[in-house]
Order: structure tokens, then sequence, then C-alpha cells
């Protein structure tokens, strides 16, 4: 009697056999979207519907401590407002000036002290920890600290401005110096950060190609310019797209140093959303500077880090 050619696996197996494979097979593909589903519901719960909610308030007229007035909706009557308010643009300002400077000195100061570590001396390791120091540091701790430097009269800051033979200065009630004071604590509390990332890409760059400059030759300001700044701008574009973020945002600091003063000489557009919300009790206004932030900082994070894909497409090839 002849045998009948083997048949495939999948026919000879019962049709609930099959089945049940299917359903295994389903609840298998799916299984990965279910374990996200609890971090994506708490994102959409924390983030994303005060987002929506702070978009929508900025299209009302609200204030959250006069709970008789009525709620009414003026359209763009507060995005009007408040650009158009002089208080704004001088905290814009001052929020630029700030970015600007905070960001460029910290990087310059965090470059010098990481070449200066990248070279072994005695006791390298004890220092290193010492310029680290500040990033363990609460920055309202820090703001503390600063504030009492700063002092006008019983501040460190006036002592050493003293025995260089200077007059004494108010500094956080000057409009001439807040805004600066300010950045020198923020550097100080930010430049060891740089300082490390930077210390870092030093030691993981290439050596051949400074190795290859020192046979051509080359300086050590040669080898710096035009081999070692190269080999490091992603790593500035990365330090850069942060520090801008935290500059823009800044708001501990200024909160207890200056709280935006004197006359509005410190404050900054954090500041500002701040004092619109929980002082004036403005929430359609605070809300729009709040929107202005957000947008600001998803431009400016979206054109660095378009450049620095860019850069390191460019090193690959």
């Amino acid at each position: 009697m002849s045998k009948l050619p083997p048949m495939d696996q999948a026919e000879t197996l019962p049709y609930s056999n099959r089945f049940k494979r299917q359903i295994k097979s389903h609840h298998e593909h799916r299984a990965p979207y279910w374990m996200l589903a609890p971090v994506l519901g708490g994102i959409a719960i924390l983030v994303y519907f005060p987002l929506v909610n702070t978009f929508f308030l900025s299209f009302l007229r609200y204030f959250w401590n006069k709970p008789q007035q009525p709620i009414r909706w003026v359209g763009l009557k507060n995005y009007i407002d408040v650009f158009s308010d002089s208080l704004f643009q001088q905290a814009l300002t001052n929020t630029i000036v700030f970015m600007i400077c905070s960001t460029l000195l910290s990087i310059v100061i965090g470059l010098a002290m990481a070449m200066m570590f990248s070279r072994d001396f005695p006791g390298k390791n004890v220092f290193i920890a010492l310029v680290l120091l500040p990033m363990m540091i609460a920055p309202v701790a820090a703001a503390l600290t600063w504030n009492f430097l700063f002092d006008g009269k019983w501040g460190g800051v006036n002592y050493f401005v003293h025995l260089l033979g200077f007059s004494k200065q108010a500094w956080l009630a000057d409009p001439r110096f807040a805004l600066p004071a300010v950045m020198v604590a923020d550097i100080w509390l930010n430049a060891p950060f740089v300082f490390l990332v930077l210390y870092t890409s030093l030691q993981a760059l290439p050596q051949e190609p400074i190795e290859a400059a020192r046979i051509d030759g080359g300086t050590g300001w040669q080898i710096f310019t035009r081999v070692i700044l190269p080999l490091l701008i992603p790593n500035f574009l990365l330090i850069f797209i942060i520090r801008l973020m935290d500059t823009f945002r800044v708001f501990d600091l200024i909160y207890i140093m200056t709280n935006g003063g004197p006359g509005g000489r410190s404050e900054t557009v954090g500041f500002l959303s701040y004092e619109r919300t929980f002082r004036h009790f403005n929430m359609g206004q605070g809300s729009v500077i709040a929107i202005f932030i957000l947008f600001s900082v998803l431009i400016i994070s979206w054109y660095f880090i378009r450049t620095l894909q860019q850069q390191l497409q460019e090193q690959i090839k």
C-alpha cells in the first residue's frame, strides 16, 4: 500500500490549535503597547493635559483670585496686551542678554578649565572634585549664598572691591549691576557642567590628528584652533542647546537674589510669567507668556539639534 506524501505541519494541526497560536501571536504583538500604556497615560495627564489647558486659558479673561468675576472669552486680546507691554519687552531683552552672555561665558570658562586639566599635574583629581562642587549645590542654596556675597554692606564682594581701592556698591539694588550679578551666580553654578562635558570629550578625542599636526610643526595655538576645536563642535552644540534652554527658563536665581528688581531690570520672561500668574492672578496673560517660552525653547532646540545632526553626518562622511 502506497504512503501519502507528507503534508505541511500547519495543515495537520487541528483548527483549534491554529486559532490558539494566532491569538497568542496577537497578544505577543500587543504586549509592548500594554506595557507602555501606564507611562504614556502618565505623560498625557502630567504633560499634555496641562499644555492644552494652558493654551485654552490664554484666550480667556480669568483672574483666579476673583471667582465672582465671570470667565470671558477674549480671543487674541491677551496676546496683543502681552506683546505690546513694555514690561514684557524689557523682560525679553533681559532674557536674551542673560541667555547669550551666561551661555557664552560658561562655555569659555568651562573650555579653559577643560584644557587646563587635560594635562597631568600633582593633585589633579582633588582640583577636579573642587571644580565640580557647585554642581552638587541646589540652585536655591547657591542663590542664597551669592545673595549674601553681593550684600551691599556686609558682602564679601564689596570687601575685596574695597581692598582694591574701589567704592562699595549695592550690587543687587543697582539697576546697572543686578542682572550681571545674577549672571555671575548662574555661571558659577553651571560652568562646572560645561567643564565636565568638554573634559571628557577631550579625553575621548582621537590622538592621530593631533600627533600629525605636531609632527608637521604646528604650534599649540594652531593645533587648538585648527584640530581640537573642529573636533569639539558637536559637543559645543550639545552644550549650547542645554545651556540656552536653562538660561531662557531661569527663575530661581532671580527670585531669590533680586525678585525681578530693581524696577524690573533683572526680570526675565520666566519670572514675568510667574508674576502675572501668581502675583497678579491673571491666568490669561500668564498662560500667554508660558506658551511663548515653550515655543521659543522648541524653536531654538530644533535649530541647534538639526545643526548638530548635520555636523555628525559630515564627520561620519
